[in-house]
């Protein structure tokens, strides 16, 4: 089985990957514009409404980060900036510890995807998984370029559960995988609770 390891980018491939980062860096921003964007109409015109759910949900962590849990295992369901709204009323303090806490979760997340890519390797439905387009195309970007592509998917809308699947599948390094992943991933989502946070002040 190929590793990430294998295969050297050269000039032609790196400055694909430069096109490709740049072009995800943009839909990033882009996202996290249209989601100020939300988050600002749904406070100007149905705050109240939608404060009185919000408050109704964020009493219960258990069931929240249970719905989070099941969002990123599923690929990412419910984004994470949706709960980062539900709480957005909160202290700064108490609201840094639930954007953290959810930077674990997805963390830990990922981590199940990985080991279940590596250890299903050999799985012949493992195999199919691989194979399917959407699947194949982001492996061969893996096969590529390696750790770039984990943290593409840990900062951009990359599906995060796809690749970390597709770096177990690849024998990726599992201490490097949690190296890159857990901060990487909880300062993108420190980053989008800042925008989130600080856009109803625009109000």
């Amino acid at each position: 089985m190929k590793t990430a390891a294998d295969n050297m980018p050269n000039s032609e491939d790196k400055s694909f990957l430069k096109k490709y980062i740049t072009k995800k860096i943009l839909w990033t921003f882009l996202a996290l514009l249209l989601v100020v964007g939300i988050n600002v109409l749904i406070n100007k015109y149905a705050g109240d409404y939608f404060n009185n759910i919000a408050q109704r949900v964020s009493g219960n962590y258990a069931l929240t980060g249970l719905a989070f849990f099941t969002s990123e295992i599923l690929i990412g369901i419910f984004p994470a900036e949706l709960f980062m709204m539900i709480y957005q009323s909160k202290s700064w303090s108490e609201f840094s510890l639930i954007v953290l806490a959810l930077g674990i979760i997805s963390s830990f997340c990922g981590m199940i995807a990985f080991l279940a890519g590596k250890h299903l390797s050999e799985a012949k439905i493992s195999k199919m998984i691989i194979l399917q387009k959407k699947f194949k195309r982001y492996g061969d970007l893996f096969l590529k370029y390696g750790w770039v592509i984990i943290i593409l998917a840990a900062t951009t809308p990359l599906p995060f559960a796809m690749v970390c699947f597709i770096a177990g599948y690849f024998k990726f390094s599992p201490s490097t995988f949690l190296k890159i992943v857990v901060p990487v991933r909880i300062i993108r989502f420190f980053i989008s609770a800042w925008f989130i946070k600080y856009s109803i002040t625009l109000l």
